[in-house]
């Protein structure tokens, strides 16, 4: 038995003796373990101490796994979570919401048409503000867990990314045009059609994702957990259209549900997780190294074949996922679970401490020359993969 887990045991035991008799029988079974474990957490909850509890609750969940009090722990501690996790996803939401309301800026008049510089900065004027001051004023009256916060920010990638992708699958926009000098017609797409169902399905994302986020208020972990299940079930769906010879908008296919699958498959296991947001991002790192890994092997074997060029990284990732999995499940609850605002990048350095994020997009203006050797000033996008902060 570790130190830490002899001094939760001595602390539970101590409290359950200091309050109540109790008779010991001569056969103890682990349920009985477990039950006496649970009754000494609520005496010390009791008492006000919430983080000793917490641990305790950990530990059951561990040691006792398939108990009834076991399951009773997780519960409560899904309980606890949320309780102490309330208005922590204020600032997380904030800057999302920012970015995204700077997104919209630049997003809504392309959708229209629109060429002109002044338009783009208007809504950049308008959207990324938008954005701060609107959610500073909705969560100064209803406070945002931190669960509830990657919830909504998800909710406004997914559904941007499914609609932009469904449009290209089923040419939603498209028209039909015709050579007025030969008897040819094609489907012709708009410019505006992506982003048209870009903005219609970012708001209709961020919309679903704040019902979820309001009616179930998910844990940190939980909502981490169906976000890079989502991207994960993309990936393998990409790689599943690779190996099954699908090319074009038939591949794209194979991507959107792949990606709905895994948000429908981790949403199903969020009853019986009870790990936290920093387990998610162990595994998910472990996943991405081996995936690198795998595109290692690719290079250095100068792998030419499509398919076993897709095939290599996605074992290996697979592989790299499931040791994640296997060395965090001792400290299912271990890892500190990093704040959306501080994961704006791929590495992050904070104060010394490293961790990974996901890069979030940022609109930027590019300075490039024109074929008649003018500057021209256009709107791009910026993916950062490095903050430092000391």
């Amino acid at each position: 038995m570790t130190p830490f887990r002899l001094w939760l045991s001595v602390v539970a035991i101590s409290a359950t003796l200091l309050s109540t008799p109790v008779c010991l029988t001569a056969q103890v079974t682990r349920s009985d373990s477990a039950a006496v474990l649970l009754d000494a957490a609520r005496r010390l909850e009791a008492r006000g101490d919430s983080e000793t509890t917490r641990r305790l609750l950990v530990f059951i969940i561990q040691a006792y796994d398939g108990t009834q009090a076991a399951s009773e722990a997780a519960v409560w501690l899904g309980t606890v979570r949320r309780v102490t996790d309330a208005g922590s996803g204020r600032a997380g939401l904030m800057v999302w919401n920012t970015l995204f309301g700077a997104w919209l800026g630049v997003a809504i008049p392309a959708a229209f048409g629109s060429e002109s510089e002044e338009a783009f900065g208007a809504g950049l004027l308008i959207g990324a503000p938008l954005g701060f001051f609107g959610t500073k004023a909705f969560t100064a009256n209803y406070p945002v867990s931190s669960g509830q916060a990657i919830t909504a920010a998800f909710g406004s990638m997914w559904g941007t990314w499914q609609a932009v992708g469904w449009r290209s699958v089923l040419d939603i926009g498209s028209e039909t045009r015709c050579d007025a000098f030969s008897d040819y017609c094609g489907e012709y797409t708009p410019d505006e059609a992506p982003f048209t169902a870009a903005v219609l399905g970012g708001l209709a994302g961020i919309a679903a994702g704040g019902a979820v986020a309001a009616a179930r208020n998910p844990t940190a972990g939980d909502a981490t957990l169906v976000t890079w299940s989502s991207f994960w079930g993309t990936w393998y769906g990409l790689a599943g259209g690779v190996l099954a010879d699908a090319e074009g908008d038939a591949l794209l296919t194979w991507g959107l549900i792949g990606g709905n699958v895994g948000l429908i498959a981790s949403a199903v296991a969020t009853k019986s997780w009870t790990g936290s947001a920093g387990r998610v991002w162990m595994i998910t790192a472990a996943g991405l190294a081996g995936g690198l890994a795998g595109v290692g092997i690719d290079l250095l074997g100068s792998v030419e074949d499509e398919k076993a060029a897709v095939l290599i990284p996605a074992l290996t990732s697979a592989a790299g996922l499931a040791i994640g999995t296997a060395i965090t499940r001792s400290q299912p609850n271990g890892f500190d679970e990093p704040d959306l605002e501080s994961t704006q990048a791929l590495v992050n350095l904070n104060g010394g401490d490293w961790s990974l994020g996901m890069p979030l997009p940022l609109p930027t203006l590019l300075s490039r020359h024109t074929r008649d050797g003018r500057m021209r000033t256009a709107l791009g996008v910026q993916i950062p993969l490095l903050t430092g902060r000391f």
